[in-house]
């Protein structure tokens, strides 16, 4: 079973084409010998000495060509990053597409050959971090200081023990780039505007994932890349007697889950309600072929909660003919669903039950640090036995604590009771549709950028909205916090103007008045 989380941050086989190096040279029977040239066993070795210490010059001339390779490459790609990073910061669409397309397009195996080792995702983030952050308002709501001082256990625990591995791939290569990416690129085109984007890049996967469906043929297992990454994630998987998709995300779980994360996004974008309702159809259609039954339910609970607020500006009419046909096509499709998943048979059981067996690790949970269970022989780790934790939820807590999970738990609580209230926004309603893959699947691939990411835009968009409800504006008082596009939150104030759904700014009432306003910043 292939569904233990990938580990990003295994050293390169620094061995590989490089030779051992002598440091002397000496004949045992004869003493040391004088040399004058280089000695045979020196040939082809970076680096050389004889035995009174001379160092031969074949070592530095090849260390010195190397370099002068090497550095003119280096300051171009430092160039073309700073040049990606500059155009992000006058157009940060720029930033939203190249995150989403890397997502979407981009093989969690395709990464730069050193140590630690970044996932591509994150390389992203980073880029539209360092193009926006300098505009950053640094405006803070109780969902950044819940995310942070999680982070800060996380930190505190790796203090008291638990490797900083974990810190790295967990938080500063995984969580932190792709939480701040979704915050500035919020703050800065709104949230419509950056769901428009992702929408774009998801119809895109999904047909792409049911075109591998038809043809059995995943055009992205043919980029290849010699490492442990692509034997672990390239190779397809079957179902009984289907093969299951996968794209660009190494794993049915992860297209499955991440496909429907974008489902909330979605139905929330601008676009005309007959648009929206097709492109969610076509992405909902495109996890059924991962046959998931994690990422199949993530998807019903995704468009069920969507419908169900007034945020998705959906005609009633319209959603009681989505919800009727959803009925009608799975209530078609569910017989044959079930019957790979009754084909599957042993499979399918032995996945199920190995996800309760490891359960019986909660007791072995520590409040904050790393888990008793852990151990380690040599590159591999296990937790009392168990190889792969098939659960985020409680990997965190076996690495970090239970208070960390705790924490990030009591903030989805939060999130559920605006939705039930219906005042959450569609980046919330994402984050709840994924509640059953947090505790039945690690964050593999690209699943954790995709949560991440989705924090991060709605913690952005909450900040909106309630700026605009101590200001009493209709959108005008934020225009330093959620940059000068931000459709959402006029949406959100009940601005249904056209000027609020093509992007131009409202302006408030105090602004009509002659005043300064709060958003006259």
């Amino acid at each position: 079973m292939r569904l233990r989380p990938a580990d990003f941050f295994r050293p390169p086989d620094l061995r590989q084409g490089i030779g051992e190096v002598p440091s002397v040279f000496s004949d045992s029977s004869h003493g040391p010998q004088q040399t004058t040239g280089v000695p045979p066993e020196c040939s082809g070795k970076p680096v050389c000495r004889s035995p009174t210490g001379q160092q031969f010059k074949g070592g530095t001339m090849s260390l010195a060509r190397t370099l002068f390779i090497i550095l003119p490459m280096a300051a171009v790609a430092l160039a073309v990053l700073l040049l990606v990073a500059d155009r992000i910061h006058r157009r940060p669409i720029v930033g939203a597409g190249l995150v989403m397309c890397v997502i979407g397009f981009v093989p969690v195996w395709v990464m730069i050959p050193a140590d630690p080792n970044v996932p591509p995702a994150s390389l992203a983030c980073f880029l539209v971090i360092v193009g926006l952050l300098p505009g950053f308002s640094w405006r803070l709501t109780s969902g950044d200081l819940m995310v942070v001082t999680a982070w800060g256990l996380a930190g505190l625990a790796v203090a008291m023990g638990s490797p900083l591995n974990y810190l790295l791939s967990e938080v500063v290569f995984g969580a932190l780039p792709a939480y701040l990416a979704g915050r500035l690129l919020v703050e800065r085109i709104g949230l419509r505007r950056l769901a428009e984007v992702l929408a774009i890049v998801w119809i895109v996967v999904s047909v792409l994932a049911l075109f591998e469906a038809v043809t059995t043929v995943n055009p992205f297992n043919y980029i290849t890349v010699h490492n442990n990454l692509y034997e672990e994630w390239a190779p397809s998987l079957a179902r009984g007697s289907f093969t299951r998709v996968e794209g660009a995300f190494g794993h049915p779980i992860a297209l499955g889950v991440c496909l429907a994360a974008g489902i909330p996004l979605i139905l929330a974008t601008r676009w005309r309600p007959g648009y929206r309702i097709a492109a969610g159809v076509l992405v909902l259609g495109a996890t059924i072929p991962t046959f998931s039954r994690t990422a199949i339910a993530c998807a019903v609970i995704a468009v069920v909660l969507s419908l169900m607020q007034v945020h998705t500006n959906i005609p009633a009419l319209w959603r009681m003919g989505f919800l009727t046909a959803l009925v009608a096509v799975g209530s078609v499709l569910l017989p044959h669903i079930l019957g790979v998943f009754d084909e599957a048979g042993r499979e399918q059981e032995d996945s199920a039950g190995y996800r309760g067996d490891i359960l019986v690790l909660v007791r072995q949970l520590k409040p904050l640090g790393l888990s008793s269970a852990y151990q380690r022989s040599g590159d591999s780790v296990a937790w009392s036995g168990y190889s792969s934790i098939d659960n985020h939820l409680l990997l965190t807590a076996l690495r970090f604590g239970w208070i960390p999970v705790v924490l990030v738990m009591l903030g989805m609580l939060v999130y559920l009771a605006r939705a039930l209230g219906q005042r959450s926004n569609p980046a919330q309603i994402a984050l709840l549709s994924l509640i059953p893959a947090y505790g039945t699947v690690a964050f593999i691939t690209q699943i954790g950028a995709v949560v991440w990411l989705i924090a991060g835009m709605a913690a952005s968009a909450q900040l909106s909205v309630l700026l605009e409800s101590r200001n009493n504006t209709a959108g005008g008082g934020v225009g330093v916090v959620a940059g000068r596009d931000n459709p959402w939150n006029r949406l959100r104030s009940r601005d249904r103007s056209h000027g609020a759904l093509a992007g131009r700014p409202a302006r408030s009432a105090t602004h009509c008045a002659g005043g300064t306003g709060a958003g006259n910043h």
